[in-house]
């Protein structure tokens, strides 16, 4: 009976004192909807770090934190649209972005470069992340996937530069950054190199995990490529890779699967296997150690090798050609005797494709071989030899697909 009486008695009085509630003072002043009051304690605010600060769900404007790992600790508060420092250490400045100066760029080749930055002050928070990122459009951000990660911290450090391509003006920059954002250096242009006059010799053979034989050639670009598709039907480690030939459950597969064009070895062993792109991704290795499916990057440098005035920038850019697709293709065995002459040595022949539904289609016209580049969740990018036409396309197609593969040395 008693706690009751004292309940009731707690909840009258905060009833009555609604509009202004005191801790550690029964006067609380008029100005204050809450007045703690207090000569030996503080008061103390949410505590968390700058990550789960970042989590919080829709913050809303005067949301006060303490982020315990923002510099040395600070006081911050949400206004409206970012999170702002509440005081600044007396003799100290507002925390920045870090500062720092980009690298000249050296020891270009057609493929690669060196630069890399300085950064002569972290703005006050520790840096967490460097590099250098490019593009052949001006001011590249680290949104773009063409960047490096060399480390953290200040002071000077070296930018390697790869996948390149030849005779192509690059805009290069180097960034820092901190819990603030991301600072960056100037933008510095350099143009790769422009390779000789195409040839090839002949290179390695390449044994698959099936003791298949694959001869190579090796470009004067320093690339060597195989030249014929392959016609594994293990992974590098010994897995079997299955053999699909019902269409609809090669439809909706999501695992690496391989088959014969129109299921159909006798006719067209030839122009190889076909398969998808999970196979072409599967972490147990398409390819034999020391070789692996070439990126949409590696595809343009063979394009760009063969003939130096290809237009190759851009994701989807059908390459301004009219000498790399005639030069990628054999001399015979495609629709109407094609127009390819082979001087490059690649020996290109259109294997044509599975397509939607289960649908083959293509052989003797088209040429299709994946690419190891990934476009999203549902396309990766693939490379296409037409037998009338002299430029080499690069496009993306759905991963469920089945195309020729061929390989190029690690």
């Amino acid at each position: 009976m008693q706690k009751i009486f004292l309940i009731c008695a707690l909840f009258a009085f905060l009833n009555s004192n609604a509009q202004n509630v005191g801790i550690g003072t029964n006067t609380p002043v008029a100005s204050a909807k809450l007045d703690v009051t207090s000569t030996n304690s503080g008061l103390l605010p949410p505590r968390m770090t700058y990550a789960q600060r970042n989590a919080i769900v829709n913050p809303v404007a005067g949301l006060i934190i303490y982020c315990t790992d923002c510099a040395n600790g600070e006081m911050q508060y949400y206004n409206g649209t970012t999170w702002m420092q509440m005081t600044v250490a007396v003799g100290s400045v507002p925390f920045v972005v870090p500062t720092i100066t980009t690298t000249s760029v050296s020891a270009i080749t057609t493929s690669t470069a060196t630069s890399g930055g300085n950064i002569t002050s972290d703005g006050g928070v520790s840096v967490t992340a460097r590099g250098v990122c490019w593009s052949t459009s001006s001011n590249p951000t680290i949104a773009l996937s063409t960047k490096t990660s060399d480390g953290s911290g200040t002071g000077v450090f070296v930018s390697n530069i790869t996948g390149l391509l030849p005779s192509t003006t690059y805009h290069v920059r180097a960034y820092a950054t901190n819990s603030v954002g991301t600072g960056y250096g100037g933008d510095l242009t350099f143009s790769t190199l422009t390779p000789p006059p195409y040839s090839y010799t002949t290179g390695p053979n390449v044994t698959d995990a099936n003791g298949n034989i694959y001869p190579s050639i090796v470009t004067s670009c320093g690339q060597t490529w195989t030249t014929q598709n392959l016609r594994v039907s293990r992974y590098r480690n010994g897995n079997t890779i299955p053999q699909v030939t019902n269409a609809t459950t090669w439809a909706s597969l999501t695992t690496g699967a391989w088959c014969w064009y129109n299921n159909d070895s006798a006719n067209y062993w030839q122009y190889g296997k076909l398969y998808n792109w999970y196979a072409v991704n599967d972490p147990r290795g398409l390819a034999p150690t020391g070789w692996h499916v070439p990126s949409n990057a590696e595809w343009k440098q063979l394009t760009k090798c063969i003939d130096p005035s290809a237009d190759t920038v851009g994701q989807f850019s059908q390459t301004s050609s009219n000498v790399a697709g005639t030069a990628m293709k054999t001399t015979s065995g495609w629709s109407n005797s094609g127009n390819g002459t082979n001087s490059s040595g690649f020996a290109g022949r259109p294997g044509g494709g599975l397509f939607n539904n289960g649908n083959f289609g293509s052989v003797g016209i088209d040429g299709l071989w994946w690419s190891a580049s990934i476009y999203d969740t549902t396309y990766a990018f693939n490379q296409d030899l037409y037998y009338n036409v002299s430029e080499i396309s690069n496009g993306i197609n759905p991963k469920t697909y089945g195309f020729s593969v061929r390989l190029v040395k690690d």
